[in-house]
């Protein structure tokens, strides 16, 4: 039998190991919804409102960023603010124009 303060050596390492990554790899992976505020292309001075919500990886959000990205260079309202609101962390961030997180 293990005392409490005996280490596992062995196969129950590797084990140990592959749960500890395994748990790192799914804590970086978030429900999260971005709200785009954008004005309306016929008329500039209007603002509209585009709600999205997806599975993506914090902090940096990749496939926010490639959504985002899409948008600019292929859809014509031209992206005034965009929110992004982590469920997990339940916090806020807003984002600049190029899209980085502050």
């Amino acid at each position: 039998m293990i005392g409490p303060n005996e280490k596992l050596t062995g196969m129950g390492d590797s084990v140990l190991q592959e749960r500890n990554n395994l748990a790192y790899i799914i804590e970086k992976w978030t429900i999260a919804s971005v709200q785009v505020i954008y004005h309306l292309p016929d008329h500039i001075h209007i603002l509209n409102e585009f709600v999205w919500q997806t599975e993506d990886r914090r902090p940096k959000f990749p496939r926010i960023g490639k959504f985002l990205e899409y948008w600019n260079k292929n859809i014509e309202g031209p992206i005034k603010e965009v929110y992004i609101y982590d469920h997990e962390k339940h916090d806020i961030r807003q984002i600049d124009k190029r899209y980085i997180l502050n």
